[in-house]
């Protein structure tokens, strides 16, 4: 599917996309993550399915759609990142206090473990300024992708 650059329905694609991405990262993604126990490979399953529903982009509208595949992706996976806390307690009786939560997840927390990252064989510490520091890289790379993908023809 060919878009011209700047068109109308590709602006129109990408919003119902990104809506998308933000209700699934949102809420999905978070019920998965609150409610299921975190094991061997937990987190790279965890990234797989935050990307899993922006593949059929690739398989229908072609793979110079990349970066609007990955744009999405990391949407998702931002906003479970960005209000874990928040839809735990208010959907499922968590208990965080979320001026701290959040401070902890910006980075604003410096060296305090937040979790261990379970990648199979190998984990490691997952620290307040580590995670800061890949939400605001997210951000910015979500942008660019975007914007990227917006001035292709």
């Amino acid at each position: 599917m060919e878009f011209k650059k700047g068109s109308k329905n590709k602006l129109r694609l990408l919003l119902k996309f990104l809506i998308y991405s933000l209700i699934y990262g949102l809420f999905f993604i978070n019920i998965i993550d609150i409610n299921i126990r975190s094991f061997f490979w937990y987190h790279w399953v965890l990234i797989f399915l935050e990307f899993l529903p922006f593949l059929v982009i690739c398989l229908i509208l072609g793979w110079k759609n990349w970066d609007l595949f990955l744009a999405l992706g990391l949407l998702s996976s931002l906003m479970n990142d960005l209000f874990y806390g928040p839809i735990a307690n208010y959907f499922f009786g968590g208990s965080y206090n979320l001026s701290e939560w959040f401070l902890q997840q910006l980075g604003f927390r410096e060296n305090r473990v937040i979790y261990h990252f379970q990648g199979g064989f190998f984990t490691f510490p997952v620290t307040s300024w580590l995670m800061g520091l890949s939400i605001y890289l997210r951000i910015v790379l979500i942008f660019f992708l975007l914007r990227n993908w917006l001035s292709k023809e």
